[in-house]
């Protein structure tokens, strides 16, 4: 008798398993889910820096500061039907920032590079062409 208990309740095990997964959707097994996967963002490649210019008219140069990093170039771009002729220091009496002087004349039309600013400093510049009016000269902050 202990056999035929266990049988029969081996079997109601097995009937209501097999109950469970036979029949209609309610029970039936559903295939996996796949995981959501989100693509990385699109980055756009960053712009090329603008070039540095300064740029000169009838009114003066444009802008006066200029903030710069180190191992730059600034660009005079002379938009003035007149020639000028930058040079750096305050004065002709005060040469300094020889890297200024690499632009030199410059026509108009015409745009000239500085050398490249090395160290970390101010540079003023003057126009030879206009000594003494302040709307032509300026500075250089090199970081």
């Amino acid at each position: 008798m202990f056999h035929s208990v266990r049988f029969v309740l081996g079997l109601g095990l097995l009937v209501a398993l097999t109950a469970g997964c036979s029949g209609g959707d309610a029970g039936a097994p559903t295939a996996p889910t796949p995981p959501v996967t989100t693509a990385p963002p699109v980055v756009a490649p960053a712009p090329s820096p603008v070039p540095p210019v300064v740029t000169v008219s009838a009114t003066g140069v444009s802008p006066q500061v200029l903030t710069v990093s180190v191992s730059t170039r600034v660009t005079f771009t002379n938009a003035d039907n007149r020639a000028h002729d930058f040079s750096g220091g305050p004065d002709p009496s005060h040469p300094e920032c020889p890297e200024i002087d690499a632009a030199g004349f410059v026509v108009p039309g015409q745009s000239k590079h500085t050398a490249m600013f090395s160290v970390a400093r101010t540079c003023e510049y003057h126009d030879h062409a206009y000594l003494g009016v302040a709307a032509f000269t300026g500075s250089i902050v090199i970081q």
